[in-house]
Order: C-alpha cells, then structure tokens, then sequence
C-alpha cells in the first residue's frame, strides 16, 4: 500500500436511480467496492443517486471514474469506457438514462472554475430493463463483474 500522501485522491461515483432497474447500476457497483479493501486510504466511494449536483463531491478530487446506465444507442449491455475528452455535447455517449442536469455538464462547470479532476473516467452501459423495480436485470448483473474490472483498472491507472 502506498502512504496516504503519496496517493491521489480517488472518487468512484456511482449515479443513477434505485427505482429503475438497470439504471441502478452505478449504485449497485459503488456498493460492490465499497465492501473491498483496495488498499487505497485516499479512495472515496459516493452513491450519488440522481442528483444533479456533483461540484462539492468531486471538486477536490484528482482522479474520478464514473459509473452509470446510458441510452447510447447501442445494443442492450454494452459496456462504455472513455475520459471525459470522449464526451461532446452532441456525443450519444453524454446521454444518461435520468435526464436531469447532466454530469458532464457538472464536470464542465468545475473545469470553468479549474477544479475539475486531473483525470476522469466514464464508465456506462446501455440499460436491458428500465421499469420500476429494484433490482438489476440479470443479464445487466452478469456483466457488473466486468464492469468492476474496469473500474479497478481505472484506480490503478493513477498509480
């Protein structure tokens, strides 16, 4: 383990809407690596839910990877990873399943104040099921393991 002041300061951030399946899936995997010792004391796990309002949570991070469910128009599970240079404001990939003020929108606003992260990563995949329940599809929770190796992949990228 690296000592704390040698490491960045991480924030996984998971969003989305318990309510609506698929689109929980950010918050199912913030719960995941929340249960693992990673190793990291500068790691912090946020289940941001479907606020709109990210700035204070994320404004003094170094490096964040983000997680969530996304209509991107592509077929059901699949997995997106890309930084946030990735992401225009006419990308599918910027589209999340919630509409509301968008998170990157949100990481626009930090990067006009000069507090955005020095690196970030998306995460996403396109929803099987976005109907009310609480529960993730069973296809869409076969695919968290996969989507939490790239979240791993992510952390140890900042090494």
């Amino acid at each position: 383990m690296l000592e704390t002041a040698n490491q960045p300061r991480i924030v996984i951030l998971g969003v989305g809407n318990l309510l609506l399946r698929d689109d929980e899936v950010g918050n199912q995997l913030s719960e995941t690596v929340n249960r693992d010792d990673l190793g990291y004391t500068n790691l912090e796990i946020i289940d941001d839910g479907t606020s709109p309002e990210i700035l204070s949570l994320v404004e003094s991070a170094d490096e964040l990877i983000i997680i969530d469910a996304v209509n991107g128009g592509k077929k059901p599970r699949t997995i997106y990873r890309f930084g946030i240079d990735g992401v225009t404001s006419h990308s599918a990939a910027r589209l999340f399943v919630h509409q509301i003020i968008d998170v990157v929108d949100n990481l626009r606003i930090l990067d006009l104040l000069g507090k955005q992260p020095k690196g970030t990563v998306i995460i996403r995949i396109e929803p099987e099921t976005i109907d009310w329940g609480l529960e993730l599809s069973s296809r869409v929770q076969k695919k968290m393991p996969e989507i939490s190796t790239l979240a791993m992949k992510a952390i140890k990228e900042t090494e």
